[in-house]
C-alpha cells in the first residue's frame, strides 16, 4: 500500500491527517474537527454524523449523504489483519409505506453502522439490492472469468488505497502450469484512484474529464507460470445510492510478473454526484487470441469520485 500522507497540524501544534481529502470538508471545516480532538481518519470514522455536525456546524444530513464516515474509514488504511478470522454484522433497516391493498407506497432503507439512508416511491428491487451491494463487504464472493458485468464486491471499509478483492476460478492455464485453480494471491489490484496531475484528486467538476490511476500486481504463486501475461481491464464509475453505471475507459496490455504496472485511463465528464470507481481485470496468456477466454478474472471496487457544481475550492464545494 502506498505510505499514508503527511499529516498536518492545527493551531495547538497537534498532528493529525489531511481531513481536506475527504469531498465534502474543506479547510474552515477541518481546522473546527482538529481543534476539537478529532485529528485523525480513524477518529473521524468512529464519530456518529450528529457528534460531527455539532463540531463542524453542518447539518447531519448533508455530513451522511456525503458518507464522511465512509471516506475517513477508507482512507485510514488497513487494520492490521487478524490472525483468526472475525465476524461482524451490517446492519439495514427497511420500511415499507402500505396502501390498504399492501401496495408498496414508499420504501425507506437506512445503514445503522454509517447512518447513511435512501426512500424512493414504490417498490423499487433494483435499487434496493444496489444500496445493499454498495454497502455490504462481500469477502467471500467470487465471479466467474465470463460474467463480465457482475458487479464486483464493494473494498472493505478500512482499506485504501488497497482495492484487492478475492480471486475468481480461472478456466484454464497456459502450458507452463497445471490446468487448476489460480489462488487468490495471484493477483493484486493496489489502487484505483482519481487523479488529476499526477496526485489524488477526490473532487470533479461536471464538465471535467475523469483521469483514473490503476495499479496492477501478478505475483508469483507456489507452481510454475509465464514470466508476463496480457490484461484488460475496463473501468467505470457507478453512483451511490443508485444502479447506474459509466464506462470511463479500457486498457489493455502486458504485465510482467513481481512488476507492479500502473497504468493511466482517462474517462469522459460526469453528471454531478457522488459515485464510486469499479473495475474489472481479465488476465490472458500472452499474445492470446481475440476470442481466448480469460485465465482469471477479477473486480473490485476503488475510491469515491464527487462531482458538484460548484468549481473546486470555492465555498460552496468545500464548506
Amino acid at each position: 500500500m502506498p505510505p499514508r500522507d503527511h499529516p498536518t497540524s492545527n493551531h495547538a501544534g497537534q498532528s493529525g491527517d489531511d481531513f481536506r481529502k475527504i469531498a465534502g470538508i474543506g479547510p474552515v471545516v477541518a481546522q473546527r474537527l482538529q481543534d476539537t480532538g478529532i485529528l485523525t481518519y480513524e477518529d473521524l470514522a468512529r464519530r456518529t454524523p450528529e457528534e460531527i455536525a455539532t463540531v463542524a456546524r453542518k447539518s447531519s444530513e448533508s455530513i451522511a449523504s456525503q458518507n464522511w464516515i465512509g471516506q475517513a474509514r477508507e482512507l485510514a488504511g488497513p487494520s492490521p489483519e487478524p490472525s483468526i478470522p472475525r465476524q461482524h454484522y451490517a446492519a439495514f433497516q427497511v420500511e415499507f409505506l402500505l396502501e390498504s391493498d399492501n401496495r408498496v407506497r414508499r420504501t425507506r432503507v437506512r445503514q445503522h453502522q454509517t447512518d447513511i439512508s435512501d426512500a424512493w416511491p414504490g417498490w423499487d428491487e433494483e435499487r434496493l439490492i444496489a444500496f445493499l451491494r454498495d454497502r455490504i463487504p462481500l469477502a467471500t464472493a467470487t465471479r466467474p472469468a465470463d460474467a463480465l458485468d457482475v458487479e464486483p464486491p464493494p473494498m472493505r471499509p478500512p482499506d485504501e488505497p488497497s482495492v484487492s478483492v478475492p480471486s475468481a476460478p480461472a478456466s484454464q492455464l497456459s502450458p507452463a502450469a497445471p490446468a487448476e485453480e489460480l489462488p487468490s494471491s495471484f493477483l493484486a489490484i493496489e489502487e484505483l484512484t482519481p487523479t488529476r496531475d499526477g496526485q489524488r484528486s477526490y473532487v470533479r467538476r461536471p464538465d471535467e474529464p475523469n483521469l483514473v490511476r490503476l495499479t496492477l500486481h501478478v505475483n508469483r504463486i507456489d507452481r510454475p507460470i509465464p514470466d508476463t501475461f496480457d490484461f484488460s481491464a475496463t473501468i467505470a464509475a457507478r453512483k451511490l445510492g443508485g444502479h447506474d453505471r459509466v464506462h470511463l475507459d479500457t486498457r489493455q496490455g502486458t504485465i510482467r510478473v513481481s512488476e507492479p504496472l500502473s497504468v493511466q485511463a482517462a474517462g469522459p465528464p460526469l453528471p454531478t454526484g457522488l459515485y464510486r470507481l469499479v473495475v474489472t481485470v481479465d488476465i490472458y496468456p500472452a499474445d492470446h487470441a481475440m476470442d481466448e477466454a480469460p485465465l482469471y478474472s477479477r473486480g473490485a471496487s476503488g475510491n469515491l469520485i464527487q462531482v458538484a457544481d460548484a468549481p473546486e475550492g470555492s465555498a460552496s464545494a468545500v464548506a
